[in-house]
């Protein structure tokens, strides 16, 4: 079915995750149930090439049984025609069960052992954590990693692949000072899980794969800390193939004569000096080197880096240096050879609690030796070879400059100034000569003032953004102001929005044209469970010939529910209700005013005093505070139905006692809000620069299946005059016109998501909780908050939001993609 014809795109995302902790049975609520549902529709009305109407819904559905399982689900729905082809497995069924200091993972579940081995790799089967003492931890796995998938020719997107079976293992045993560990790891194929033959050309093999690893940290003369892994990978292309060889590691794989043998060094020194730290890092990755254990792996490098920081003037000042030289070709069998040298120095100066000053100075230099390629493939010996040879290099540096300084800040009056600089500058050399039609020089300008009214939650803000390049002979002026304001109403349950936004294009002194933005919005929260958003943009853009314009509507409405738990099935004779009490409150209030004891404790310098009543009073507007409503709705509800249940509590030292384990709870929830986040900057740094990685091979893809489909005599014919042709033809056009879509169509979204990675590039970012990351967090992200309270390792979590983040943006992006409008940043098309 052509994508065009696509009505449905249903994503049910099942993603259950049984969570056990077999001490806790029956001293909890039997099952509580918590969620959210929301709905986001756009309309569209302009000249660009996209669907006038679009909607996107979604949902989750927590089932909590005595606080001992957490079973998620989450849905989400769009009318948007766009389809995904991914080798993960987004319907997972996984239970974790723990108890005591063995913790089991079964079902669908990812594991890592370590960046050389097994990485990531998803699989369904067993997997275990033991930590029986400090000192020693143990993980083991076996499982399915690859479904038997048989060759489809009429479905050319879909790749065949045997059955693969893994199974490996990771320890480590702690000393005083030293850490030492191992591991293993073994995949294979099964030849007989398929039944059709692949035609060769699709180089689709059954492989075979045993990889061992050894690392250590170690803390010498208490300052100088070591870590390092040496990896040994040995894999066979073809278990098919008869035949042995003589390496003397044959005995670790079923090895024949395409067996390969593949190793990897890392080791990274670490010296504290003051307030600070010098470190020295050294990687070695064989050319080719991967193994059946992960998705993509770098190879054929050669790292160094030295990094350095310090903080200095009564910690005033933070001082970041990182240097790094990598090179390629370590084999020598490359036709070009391939160094860069990346340098960048970072300055942070917080002079008092108004002025703070942050500065950056990054270069990049790639060399790039062109080998003669008739000595290249005739084997001349390097000292025949010209030692004059042109070779080719680029040069590119970075500078920036931020000023922020608070101009006031009081209770009634907040007003700020910020202003940064940036500057670019990329050049081409081929041997000493520079190439100036490719070199590009690139300077920005911005300043913000802003000024907000606490008391009546209005702000105002103008700003003032300066562009100027050169490229080649060209030089481009882009410049203009924005203003925007924002006003709370209905105590604070009401926001509204607006800003005007205006640039203008110069080229060579010349009127490009101009683009007008103006935007408004509003946001309502009823009852704290109730989210409605109502966003307009204006877009005017004037170009030299042509004048078009756009509109763009988009709603949205979220709803978070908490249904029911065992407790509510005990039913209440209720009398009416204020409007401004929910019907659990009015209970509560109705049982405490039987009863005036007092309570007074502390708990994180804050005194709770009075009745039961007006202490879970206190602890109710905390919830509600500032501090904490950035938590996600389903964990302020579950805290807010707990402060409910214990305040029914007619005794002061028990309601004391539960009182103090929720505010426990509460903060706690506060911390992995950090921790939340801090792991959500990791994750989307990482994959920002993965994705930033495959953005040229994306590129080039497109840019290589653009050309050749404009080979075909078809091209730009109708479908009436490409009937004139052979059925041979037309059927061979159609094939590469579909390979060609999709490329177009991964372009476009590869660089949506590009672009909206490289937004969240500091922590800073990160906390200001944007509304895209609040949908984000809300919806997928509450697994995340599931696993940190299952006290999941890091690199699990992390995994798991590279995956949903990828997941969320791609669907995200169907929104905001136009096939007509892309833009190649490295090729010429022509």
């Amino acid at each position: 079915m052509k994508l065009r014809n696509l009505l449905l795109t249903l994503f049910l995302v099942p993603h259950l995750t049984i969570s056990q902790n077999l001490e806790k049975i029956g001293k909890s609520p039997l099952f509580r149930l918590t969620g959210g549902i929301g709905v986001n529709s756009v309309y569209f009305n302009g000249d660009s090439n996209r669907e006038p109407f679009t909607y996107f819904l979604s949902g989750n559905v927590n089932l909590n049984i005595s606080d001992i399982y957490n079973i998620p689900f989450s849905f989400s729905y769009s009318n948007s025609k766009f389809q995904s082809n991914t080798p993960f497995t987004f319907n997972r069924l996984s239970m974790h069960p723990s108890y005591k200091w063995v913790t089991a993972h079964i079902g669908d579940v990812n594991v890592s052992f370590s960046p050389y081995t097994l990485n990531g790799h998803q699989f369904t089967g067993l997997g275990l954590d033991l930590t029986p003492k400090d000192k020693i931890k143990v993980s083991l796995m076996y499982g399915r990693l690859l479904k038997a998938r048989e060759f489809d020719a009429e479905n050319i997107s879909s790749a065949a692949s045997y059955r693969r079976m893994g199974y490996g293992f990771k320890t480590s045993y702690q000393l005083d000072k030293i850490k030492l560990g191992a591991i293993f790891f073994r995949a294979s194929d099964d030849v007989a899980s398929l039944k059709n033959p692949i035609p060769t050309e699709n180089e689709v093999l059954p492989k075979d794969n045993t990889v061992i690893s050894f690392d250590a940290e170690a803390t010498l003369w208490e300052k100088l800390k070591f870590r390092g892994e040496v990896a040994l990978s040995a894999l066979t292309e073809d278990i098919r193939v008869n035949g042995v060889s003589d390496h003397l590691a044959a005995f670790l794989v079923s090895d024949n004569p395409t067996t390969q043998y593949y190793k990897a060094l890392n080791f990274n020194f670490a010296y504290q000096v003051a307030n600070g730290s010098i470190g020295l890092g050294y990687e070695r990755i064989d050319p080719n080197y991967r193994t059946l254990g992960g998705y993509f792996f770098n190879n054929d490098l050669e790292n160094i880096t030295v990094n350095a920081s310090q903080r200095i003037f009564k910690d005033k000042v933070t001082v970041n240096f990182n240097a790094g030289l990598q090179n390629d070709d370590l084999d020598n069998t490359k036709a070009t050879q391939l160094s860069r040298l990346v340098m960048a120095l970072n300055v942070a100066y917080n002079a008092n609690d108004k002025l703070s000053i942050n500065s950056g100075y990054s270069s990049f230099q790639s060399f790039t030796n062109i080998k003669n390629q008739f000595d290249f493939i005739n084997g001349v010996s390097q000292i025949e070879e010209q030692l004059d040879q042109d070779n080719f290099a680029q040069i590119s540096q970075n500078a920036n400059i931020n000023v922020n300084y608070k101009l006031k800040e009081t209770d009634y009056n907040n007003q700020n100034l910020n202003v940064s600089f940036s500057f670019q500058d990329a050049e081409n050399r081929i041997g000493d000569e520079e190439r100036s039609e490719d070199s590009s020089v690139f300077y920005n300008a911005n300043s913000v003032y802003t000024i907000n009214y606490p008391q009546s939650d209005f702000g105002i803000s103008g700003a003032l953004n300066t562009s100027f390049s050169t490229l080649g002979t060209e030089k481009n002026v882009i410049l203009g102001p924005t203003v925007s304001a924002t006003k709370g109403f209905l105590e604070k349950k009401l926001k509204v929005n607006g800003s005007f936004g205006y640039n203008k294009s110069i080229t060579n002194g010349l009127s490009q044209g101009d683009v007008t933005n103006v935007r408004i919005g509003s946001r309502y929260v009823y009852e704290k469970k109730h989210n409605f958003s109502l966003n307009g943009l204006l877009q005017l853009r004037n170009t030299a010939t042509t004048k078009n314009s756009s509109f763009t509507l988009t709603f949205g409405y979220n709803y978070s529910f908490g249904l029911f738990n065992s407790k509510d099935l005990k039913f209440k004779r209720r009398s009416k209700i204020q409007k401004d009490k929910t019907k659990e409150d009015k209970l509560v209030e109705k049982e405490v005013k039987k009863v005036k004891p007092e309570i007074k404790f502390i708990y994180k310098d804050s005194l709770y005093t009075g009745s039961i009543y007006q202490v879970d009073n206190k602890i109710k507007e905390l919830i509600k505070s500032d501090k904490f409503n950035q938590l996600p709705k389903s964990v302020l509800y579950s805290l807010q139905k707990e402060r409910i249940e214990i305040a029914s509590e007619t005794k002061t030292k028990a309601y004391k006692v539960k009182a103090v384990k929720l505010l426990k709870r509460l903060y706690a929830s506060h911390d992995k809000k950090k921790q939340y986040n801090e792991l959500l900057y990791q994750s989307m740094s990482d994959l920002y620069e993965d994705v930033n990685q495959a953005d040229y091979a994306i590129e080039k893809a497109f840019v290589q299946n653009r050309k050749e489909i404009v080979k075909s005599p078809l091209w730009n014919l109708t479908e009436e005059q490409r009937a004139d042709f052979s059925k041979e033809i037309r059927v061979r056009f159609r094939r590469k016109h579909e390979v060609y879509n999709k490329s177009l169509r991964k372009l476009l979204v590869h660089r949506w998501v590009l672009n909206e990675l490289e937004k969240y590039n500091s922590i800073e970012a990160i906390n200001k909780d944007s509304e895209l990351l609040r949908e984000f967090e809300n919806s997928l992200g509450v697994e995340a908050y599931n696993m940190l309270e299952m006290n999941e390792k890091n690199p699990e979590i992390k995994l798991y939001l590279q995956q949903s983040i990828i997941k969320y943006l791609t669907n995200k992006s169907e929104n905001y993609i136009d096939e007509n409008q892309y833009e190649l940043k490295y090729i010429n098309q022509d």
